[in-house]
């Protein structure tokens, strides 16, 4: 939410008319295309960014390993 103050009047112009445009689309994707569109989005994180950056960020997201939630505790 804090990008969305930084951005220009033109550029939430373009983030009005995007979101706009979702509502109306359905909501099923198929799966190239949700993987398309995720690697888009990761292409468009990353910009700008320097290799050690990226680096330094995969690191710190598998840092610490953290078991899975085990259904069957929450349930006992």
């Amino acid at each position: 939410m804090r990008v969305v103050d930084e951005l220009n009047d033109e550029e939430r112009r373009l983030l009005r008319q995007h979101i706009d445009q979702r509502s109306e689309k359905p909501a099923r994707l198929t799966p190239k295309e949700r993987t398309r569109r995720l690697n888009a989005a990761f292409d468009a994180m990353s910009e700008g960014l320097t290799q050690a950056q990226l680096d330094e960020m995969t690191a710190a997201m598998t840092e610490d390993y953290i078991e899975p939630w085990d259904e069957s505790e929450r349930t006992q």
